[in-house]
């Protein structure tokens, strides 16, 4: 079972590391930022994690 810190911490380092890695990801052909794809990027990476979050905090009988 986790305690309150750890999924913080999880939940947070998840969200910057996935960020650092998604960001070079959104960029087009021509190298120009796109903001609407890296928005559905992040999105996707918050369902993930809530995902994820989920499976591992539920209480086993």
């Amino acid at each position: 079972m986790w305690d309150r810190k750890r999924q913080i911490i999880w939940l947070t380092v998840g969200f910057a590391g996935g960020t650092f890695f998604l960001y070079p990801i959104a960029r087009d052909d021509a190298g120009r930022f796109d903001l609407q794809y890296f928005l559905q990027l992040e999105t996707l990476l918050l369902v993930i994690i809530a995902v994820m979050f989920y499976i591992y905090s539920r209480r086993k009988p």
